[in-house]
């Protein structure tokens, strides 16, 4: 059977059931043409029944199935026409949420393809039948990994038997703007644990404990030591936006009780006051700053104090002219 149904207008049909009808009146035998089209008529009932009792097939492949529909499209326009009607036409998005700030990963597309049938093959299952195109299947897999992936690179090196000189393959360009040559954690590395920790609120060691049990060995002092190269790196992005937070028009303060565990008691010049006095009380203060242009800034500082001593001295900062 070349294809998988047989296109019949209603004389043909009507003359084939007269022939059939013919032909079982009078003990005959059909055609070897008539043979084929009640053969293909029964592979396709069936194929049609098995669809349906698994709930395996829609109204567009139903039509197709049935031949009302044709279609010889390829695996690229198949891909892309599923993609188009999975994608809707208008997304709303909630004010407010993360939804709004950031934008999903699109998944990478990995085409598989048969190794062991072409279009036009015959069908392993009946024998008969040739294979064509048809809607590919889909399946949305996530994987995980350790976000720490060690990578080995080995530079050429040649040296001159007369002089001396070493000669050193130079590295290329996307591993130098990771990192110097003499680096071993690259700025992506460095701040995906920052992010860890104070974003994520994931503690320094237990960063290394799930990195050991990922096959990715670091201690939590070679995570600590790797946060303070871009503590150091940010430090002036840092003091920029307490100079423009000292200009804003609106301000949020809280405070969080913290622990630091080598903090000792120290005397602090009360506020409001000239007296001096001992204070323990650590906390996390933060600050949500508005200015005039509607941007916020969010602004933390944990040490042996409370937020109205950290908004004090932000506003220390503020300009003369106005607000920003």
């Amino acid at each position: 059977m070349s294809q998988p149904f047989t296109d019949l207008d209603s004389k043909a049909l009507e003359a084939l059931m007269a022939r059939v009808n013919e032909a079982k009146a009078n003990h005959l035998a059909l055609s070897s043409s008539d043979l084929q089209l009640l053969l293909d008529a029964l592979l396709t009932l069936s194929t049609m029944q098995s669809r349906l009792a698994n709930h395996d097939v829609t109204v567009h492949k139903l039509r197709k199935l049935l031949g009302i529909e044709k279609s010889s499209e390829g695996l690229d326009k198949l891909l892309k026409k599923g993609k188009d009607e999975s994608t809707p036409k208008k997304k709303v998005k909630l004010k407010g949420t993360q939804e709004e700030a950031f934008t999903p990963m699109k998944p990478k597309v990995v085409i598989h393809t048969h190794t062991d049938l072409v279009k036009g093959a015959t069908c392993p299952e009946c024998n008969m039948g040739k294979m064509y195109k048809s809607e590919p299947g889909s399946l949305l897999r996530i994987t995980g990994q350790s976000p720490f992936m060690p990578e080995q690179h080995v530079m050429e090196r040649l040296r001159c038997n007369t002089c001396g000189a070493y000669a050193t393959v130079t590295l290329p360009s996307d591993v130098l703007n990771d990192g110097e040559s003499s680096q071993k954690y690259g700025y992506s590395a460095r701040a995906l644990m920052g992010i860890y920790k104070y974003f994520a609120g994931l503690p320094f060691y237990r960063q290394g404990s799930i990195q050991k049990l990922l096959g990715v060995n670091m201690t939590a002092s070679t995570v600590f030591d790797q946060v303070e190269y871009v503590a150091n790196d940010i430090y002036p992005v840092y003091q920029a936006l307490v100079n423009l937070a000292a200009d804003a028009v609106h301000y949020y303060l809280d405070d969080t009780t913290h622990r630091i565990l080598d903090a000792e008691p120290i005397e602090k010049k009360a506020r409001n006051s000239d007296k001096m006095k001992m204070r323990c009380g650590v906390y996390t203060s933060g600050i949500i700053a508005t200015t005039q242009a509607h941007h916020s800034i969010v602004l933390f500082e944990t040490n042996i104090g409370h937020a109205g001593e950290f908004i004090d001295i932000i506003l220390k900062q503020r300009g003369k002219e106005g607000f920003c």
